[in-house]
């Protein structure tokens, strides 16, 4: 049976974006969570403003801290690593200093952009950019966005610059609609899918709960698939060492 996944996107933490709106509902969907068989959840609440940044990062160490604690005084094992979403657009080229907004405080930086007005030139800039801090960008639920919806091959060339993908749990059995199922199938396909998260909002729909869409995959996604990139990748980032992605054919061959 699959377990031990590692959810590197959800947005648990009350009251600090759309997600949680309470605490009771924080530990809500971290029952789910523990209870399909994630041993570690990232929180990475969106960061949009970096003029509000510091203050943020202080309020998510904070509430990331108390969680931890309630959780083990109630004996769950589930393991609270802390992060952010980070809104990219232009302001980003007058930041200096990130790994106190990156995944684990490591390389790894998890991003996302405008669904709609992004082109991918951008983000290729944008990647650029943090890469030449040493940093290795994570790109949040590439399957979308509209830039990548209209032209796959885009993927190719943030992967030759080092980014890396992390697809929406979800997507491959529909739950953000066609293009995403779609494009997350031939990502798979491809061997362009890094990370897995559940990008959970609430305790009831769009939650923590990962196994079910696993368990819905198409036939020829495997589990010794879902292992490598859900349970092994992770490591990764927690260890702060270089994953080397899996890439199968490119995908303007898709």
């Amino acid at each position: 049976m699959l377990k031990g996944f590692t959810d590197i996107h959800s947005h648990t933490l009350w009251k600090m974006d759309d997600g949680a709106s309470s605490f009771g509902e924080t530990l809500d969907m971290c029952s789910i969570a523990e209870e399909c068989e994630t041993s570690r959840l990232f929180v990475t609440p969106h960061l949009m403003y970096w003029d509000q940044a510091e203050e943020l990062c202080d309020l998510r160490d904070e509430k990331a801290d108390y969680l931890s604690d309630v959780l083990a005084d109630h004996g769950s094992e589930l393991e609270i690593v802390k992060g952010f979403e980070i809104l990219c657009d232009d302001e980003i080229f007058d930041i200096k200093y990130f790994r106190p907004y990156t995944l684990n405080e490591s390389r790894y930086i998890l991003i996302e952009f405008d669904f709609f007005k992004t082109r991918g030139d951008d983000v290729l800039s944008w990647c650029r950019y943090l890469k030449s801090f040493g940093l290795v960008p994570v790109i949040a639920h590439p399957e979308r966005y509209g830039f990548v919806i209209n032209d796959l091959p885009v993927l190719d060339r943030l992967s030759e610059m080092g980014a890396l993908f992390q697809v929406n749990a979800g997507s491959p059995v529909g739950v953000f609609g066609d293009d995403a199922m779609n494009i997350s199938c031939k990502m798979f396909d491809a061997g362009y899918v890094d990370f897995l998260g559940s990008d959970a909002h609430k305790s009831s729909i769009r939650n923590t709960d990962m196994l079910s869409f696993f368990e819905d995959y198409p036939y020829n996604i495997s589990e010794e698939e879902i292992k490598r990139i859900a349970v092994n990748n992770a490591d990764f980032i927690i260890s702060d060492k270089i994953l080397v992605p899996n890439r199968k054919k490119s995908m303007k061959e898709m």
